[in-house]
C-alpha cells in the first residue's frame, strides 16, 4: 500500500539541508537525463529508483516506490516525481497512479504526450509541429531539432528554458493528463530549479 497523507514519520532525525528527488521513471532516457542534476548542487539529492525485473510499466510504479520506501525510507520532505509517457499504457493504469499521487503528499506525476522525447524538444522549440503524433515519430524528429541528436549534458543543461517552453505551451494546466504534444513535466523542472537556484 501506498504511504498515506497521515502517516506518522520518525521524529529526533537531524534536519537536511538538502531535497531529495525520487525519481519513478519507464526508461533508461529519462534515468540519464534526471542523474545530470546529481552533480550541481549540494542542495539537492536525485535519486533514480531502479526497474529491477523489467519493470518499466506504469502498472509497477508504486510497487517500486514502495520497495524503495521500505529499503531507504521516504521523509516527509522528499519529492517522489513519477515520470511516464501516455503512449504505452493504459488510461486506468495511469488514473490508479494518478489517484495515489493525490492520496500522498509525497507523490507527484509528470507526464508528456506521447512520450518523454516531447519534453526534449521543448528544450529548443517553443512550439511543436502539428504532423508530428506518435512516439515513434517524435524519436525520430529530436535528431532534426538539434544538429548531432541527443545530448545528455547539452539538452538537461537548458532545463530553464525547457520549462517555460513546456510551461507556455500547456492551455490546461489543471488537467494532470497532458493533450497531445504537450509535457506536465516543467512542474518538476521548476521544483529542481527552485532549488538549483541561479548558481549553475
Amino acid at each position: 500500500m501506498s504511504r498515506s497523507k497521515s502517516r506518522e514519520y520518525k521524529k529526533g532525525k537531524p534536519h537536511r539541508d538538502f531535497r531529495k528527488f525520487i525519481i519513478v521513471a519507464e526508461g533508461d532516457r529519462e534515468d540519464e537525463y534526471f542523474s545530470f542534476f546529481k552533480r550541481l548542487s549540494l542542495r539537492i539529492d536525485i535519486q533514480i529508483v531502479p526497474r529491477e525485473g523489467g519493470k518499466s510499466a506504469c502498472k509497477y510504479f508504486l510497487d517500486r516506490i514502495n520497495d524503495y520506501d521500505y529499503k531507504y525510507g521516504i521523509e516527509k520532505e522528499d519529492y517522489v516525481w513519477f515520470v511516464l509517457d501516455v503512449d504505452r499504457w493504459p488510461k486506468r493504469e495511469i488514473y490508479n497512479l494518478y489517484v495515489a499521487c493525490q492520496e500522498n503528499s509525497n507523490y507527484h506525476i509528470g507526464m508528456s504526450n506521447p512520450c518523454f522525447e516531447v519534453w526534449l524538444c521543448y528544450h529548443f522549440l517553443k512550439v511543436l509541429p502539428d504532423d508530428i503524433s506518435s512516439g515513434k515519430n517524435f524519436k525520430t524528429y529530436l535528431p532534426e531539432v538539434v544538429k548531432g541528436g541527443y545530448n545528455r549534458d547539452v539538452f538537461a543543461s537548458l532545463i530553464a528554458t525547457a520549462s517555460k517552453n513546456a510551461n507556455t505551451a500547456d492551455n490546461d494546466k489543471d488537467n494532470y493528463f497532458p493533450a497531445l504534444r504537450i509535457t506536465k513535466l516543467y512542474s518538476l523542472a521548476n521544483q529542481l530549479l527552485h532549488f538549483l537556484g541561479n548558481n549553475w
